[in-house]
């Protein structure tokens, strides 16, 4: 959720990458216009333009967000890969499916495919970032002896975070609609992969003792 507008430390411009967050991890780039964000804020649009003089300077600002999230991963890199259970306690910290910045990465991930997004390079190399990321993870454990025999880490890399975007875009869309329990958290199904591709990770039936401590809202339960 993005921080409340009375929080002393944010600036305006602050509360209006919120907003535009918000809305290109709802409806996307293309679907979300200035007069949209400027409502969600609750600022007029000529005040709004006053901060961004353009919707591409709202992206960029927002992709911003995405590559510091992504940096702060890159830093912590070592500390993330010195067994599975620290990995998987990272999956779920860094790259939980129902997290804001992992639906605004896969919503704006999808986005970019059409030649005229404005953010397309940015967001494949934020995606190959990721993907960097979980291979050097792999390829940590698997210099230990912690990965399956033939499990090469870019391909598992690659899958993994596949797997993330895919079910931050089921979090919206099939989650949402379910009217009875199913046995297909987020959290569950990174843990089963990793059990695929690992020779010791953690059961996926403490599943619940991975998933943080406030589980975000699929944006469509937003309010």
């Amino acid at each position: 959720m993005a921080p409340p507008a009375t929080d002393p430390r944010r600036s305006r411009s602050d509360e209006i990458l919120d907003g535009a967050a918000e809305l290109f991890a709802e409806y996307g780039y293309h679907g979300s216009s200035l007069r949209d964000i400027s409502h969600q804020v609750g600022i007029s649009h000529p005040g709004m333009l006053h901060h961004f003089a353009s919707k591409d300077a709202l992206l960029g600002g927002v992709i911003d967000r995405l590559e510091a999230h992504a940096q702060a991963a890159l830093d912590r890199v070592e500390e993330l890969c010195t067994d599975p259970e620290v990995f998987v306690r990272a999956l779920a910290e860094i790259w939980h499916p129902g997290s804001h910045s992992i639906q605004l990465l896969a919503t704006l991930d999808a986005d970019a495919v059409s030649d005229d997004h404005p953010g397309r390079f940015r967001m494949a190399r934020l995606r190959r970032v990721h993907e960097h990321i979980l291979e050097a993870c792999f390829t940590r454990l698997g210099e230990d002896h912690m990965l399956r025999e033939g499990v090469d880490p870019t391909f598992a890399a690659r899958v993994m975070m596949a797997l993330v975007l895919s079910h931050a875009v089921r979090e919206n869309t099939v989650r949402v609609m379910q009217t009875e329990s199913h046995d297909d958290a987020p959290v569950q199904d990174l843990m089963r992969l990793a059990g695929v591709l690992l020779l010791s990770a953690p059961s996926v039936k403490d599943a619940e003792d991975y998933e943080p401590v406030e589980v975000p809202q699929p944006s469509s339960q937003r309010v």
